[in-house]
């Protein structure tokens, strides 16, 4: 193997395969075509919206309510699964009810929605909500239910109270289980958000999608599509950066 492409990263040369397949598709394959754009046709509509003072409106609320939503449900569930971690008895009552809502899709909830707050910002916010707030929280009661019972049975031999034994034990025990619904909660937040716009009619880059689509201007869905790839990876890159800082002693 030549040594430039064992220098190259992974990811590279990944991207360039992915794109070359996507542009020979879109210019000799079955869906060639008015209504598929190539891999050279979004890219350059991508780079016409990086100046479109309207894509960059969208991008704003689109994140608005990604991160807003995000922000509440992690400072909402991660406590309210703490405290339901432990307890025996809250776990067990509470379990069937968080498992049940955190399999419903936001989507299915939209109607009503859109009935009770109106396709906004606000709606796209309290979707976010609901998607990440219960896997979250009953994440976070697993992890605490997971302490190594040894561990705490030693902090109460040397009278360690309540707060020091979760300071001490079993949030450090549970950060791990809990940095993972974390970053998925990310990704779902910036779906949810787009998703909101795309069927729920709240502003961002899921309705200018729409339009943009409706309007029959293929290269520019496309290219719409292309900066929401773009932001996921960035945001999944962040929040494994931020993780490794943090929770150090996972060692991954």
């Amino acid at each position: 193997m030549p040594a430039i492409i064992r220098r190259t990263p992974a990811g590279v040369i990944s991207t360039i395969v992915a794109l070359l397949i996507w542009q020979f598709i879109g210019s000799f394959g079955p869906l060639a075509g008015d209504s598929f754009a190539t891999a050279t046709e979004a890219i350059t509509a991508l780079a016409g919206l990086l100046t479109d003072s309207v894509f960059w409106a969208a991008v704003g609320q689109t994140l608005h309510m990604a991160i807003l939503g995000f922000i509440i449900s992690i400072a909402v569930a991660v406590p309210l699964g703490l405290l339901i971690g432990l307890s025996r008895f809250s776990y067990r009552s509470s379990k069937f009810t968080f498992d049940f809502f955190k399999v419903i899709p936001p989507i299915v909830i939209i109607p009503i929605a859109i009935l009770a707050i109106g396709p906004n910002i606000t709606m796209g916010v309290v979707l976010v909500i609901f998607a990440n707030v219960f896997a979250v929280a009953i994440q976070t009661a697993y992890g605490v239910r997971d302490t190594d019972p040894v561990l705490l049975e030693t902090m109460r031999c040397y009278r360690f109270n309540v707060i020091q034994q979760v300071l001490h034990a079993r949030l450090p025990s549970a950060a791990p289980q809990i940095s993972v619904a974390i970053r998925l909660a990310a990704s779902a937040a910036l779906i949810v958000a787009v998703v909101a716009g795309l069927v729920g009619g709240a502003p961002g880059l899921g309705n200018l999608l729409m339009r943009y689509q409706s309007g029959g201007q293929v290269d520019k869905t496309y290219a719409v599509l292309l900066a929401l790839g773009i932001f996921g990876i960035l945001v999944s890159r962040l929040i494994v950066r931020a993780q490794r800082r943090i929770i150090f002693w996972t060692g991954r």
